[in-house]
């Protein structure tokens, strides 16, 4: 029989999603309670209008993208929350969707793509694209390591490819996933699929060609995936064009619906300002914050995993991962076209030199969502991140202040990209904390934390969230969404759901 009271630790878009898939879905006799420590409902979603032009700006994450399960399950809830009138989509043929920079070594290089003609200019220029081409070709025949348990994300990339490609491309891209450094992350649990492929075809460009083969859901998803897409055809039909999307108000907005709807339900409670300081497993479960206590029967956990190791020390490997800081800093200058570029915005390799202030990319928003401002056509609008595994070594005393930070992103932008103009609104902000890094046998922790919880909590605790399996919007929604249906769902009375079942497949 499924849990009858259920509280859910963590007011981010993981525990929403918990507390929103088992309002839903469970009978109307369920209790539901979710906790949230800080002042307000999102974690890292944050969208703000400034100004009196009501620029908006996203501190978090600001687009979507529009394909695989977890962004099934993202436009079901939108179409169930009426926020479909509200979706602001990029089509394949814009220029934030085909044109995709790098900063390297001191200038702008454009990665070959939808645009043939730059994209192949690009490559002539470049020794370290040609290098990565030649190393495609080559990659088939090299000998495959079979039975591998897991290996740094670079150390993969440097086997199968060459070092060039995993010093440039790849720290690129793992910089503006992850923030990390792509000489310390897990392949097998950051890009499990080009993993897979050496092991099951001896080859990643082998296993792309069979890629068909290779399915990316389980069956169960994979049908659960196709009943969203049959019951939202239209919306689905929308995104078979599209390459990402937002909402008009910003990703907050799916937040704030959340929030609404959970509120209008007489079976949940939701609260912020509180903090989870003990929990306590009886015959109930006792919940005790700062401000009150409360039982339950099950406990679903999405926050941070070293915020759970203070609860409950006794599991293993809550403490393991780090998880780096962000520093993210919106600019928007009052005239339109400043960019020298059109494009989504570039990343930057941790080999690239002169990078004093450790950018780790910048994004054009807008390009990448024109469309969010209420003048539209009126503004050049601008993203920096900084940090990420660069402060890795700085106490919190050392993050650079608010001021420092603008200055110092100022500084890029004229640098990179020739802008200036003076700004017209800015905003800086520091996510402590922000990004887990999935260190280097990461899958194999999280298999032994998975029994570890059965063991010791059976039926009555589950964990969810980006300190596990996925970091972005899409795998945390997906994450929780599957986590609640399966509790739900449970009516095998020995069967334990722990939220990490994916590590029993292999």
């Amino acid at each position: 029989m499924p849990p009858q009271n259920f509280v859910i630790l963590g007011g981010g878009i993981s525990g929403l999603t918990a507390a929103w898939y088992l309002a839903r879905n469970a009978p109307s006799s369920t209790k539901i309670t979710l906790l949230e420590a800080s002042d307000r409902f999102g974690g890292w979603i944050r969208s703000t209008r400034v100004g009196e032009e009501r620029i908006l700006f996203e501190q978090g994450p600001r687009t979507l993208r529009p394909s695989g399960l977890g962004a099934g399950v993202i436009l079901d809830m939108a179409a169930k929350l009426n926020l479909t009138g509200f979706i602001h989509a990029v089509g394949k043929s814009e220029p934030a969707a085909r044109n995709r920079y790098l900063y390297y070594p001191d200038h702008l290089v454009q990665l070959p793509g939808g645009n043939l003609l730059p994209g192949l200019k690009s490559v002539v220029q470049n020794k370290f694209i040609l290098s990565s081409l030649y190393s495609v070709l080559r990659e088939p025949f090299i000998k495959p390591f079979k039975n591998l348990d897991d290996e740094s994300i670079h150390n993969f990339i440097t086997r199968r490819f060459n070092s060039t490609l995993a010093d440039t491309l790849i720290s690129a891209l793992v910089h503006g996933i992850y923030a990390g450094d792509v000489r310390k992350l897990s392949i097998k649990s950051t890009f499990k699929r080009i993993f897979d492929m050496e092991q099951i075809y001896g080859s990643v460009i082998k296993g792309t060609i069979n890629s068909k083969n290779l399915p990316t859901l389980s069956q169960k998803d994979q049908s659960w995936l196709n009943s969203l897409c049959e019951e939202n055809k239209d919306l689905f039909a929308l995104m078979i064009t599209t390459s990402l999307y937002s909402f008009a108000n910003g990703i907050e907005q799916l937040v704030h619906a959340i929030v609404n709807d959970l509120e209008a339900r007489e079976n949940v409670t939701i609260k912020t300002s509180h903090h989870v300081k003990e929990l306590k497993f009886g015959k109930d479960i006792e919940v005790y914050t700062n401000d009150m206590s409360f039982n339950a029967d099950h406990i679903i956990s999405t926050i941070p995993s070293h915020e759970l190791a203070n609860l409950l020390p006794e599991l293993p490997y809550l403490t393991h991962n780090p998880s780096v800081t962000v520093a993210v800093v919106n600019i928007a200058y009052g005239r339109p076209n400043l960019l020298p570029v059109k494009g989504f915005g570039y990343l930057i390799p941790h080999i690239t030199p002169n990078n004093p202030y450790h950018v780790l990319g910048v994004v054009f928003d807008s390009d990448a969502m024109p469309h969010q401002d209420y003048k539209k056509d009126k503004y050049t609008k601008l993203t920096i991140m900084m940090g990420g595994h660069y402060y890795n070594d700085l106490s919190e005393n050392d993050y650079p202040n608010k001021d420092e930070l603008l200055s110092q992103a100022i500084e890029t932008i004229e640098k990179h990209l020739g802008i200036y103009s003076t700004p017209l609104q800015c905003m800086a902000q520091i996510h402590k904390k922000c990004i887990p890094q999935y260190y280097i046998g990461h899958y194999s922790r999280m298999r032994e934390l998975h029994y570890a919880i059965k063991k010791k909590y059976g039926k009555r605790l589950s964990v969810g969230g980006a300190s596990y399996f996925g970091v972005s919007i899409n795998d945390c929604v997906a994450n929780s969404a599957r986590l609640a249906l399966d509790l739900l769902g449970n009516d095998d009375e020995k069967a334990i759901i722990t939220g990490l079942e994916r590590v029993e497949v292999e």
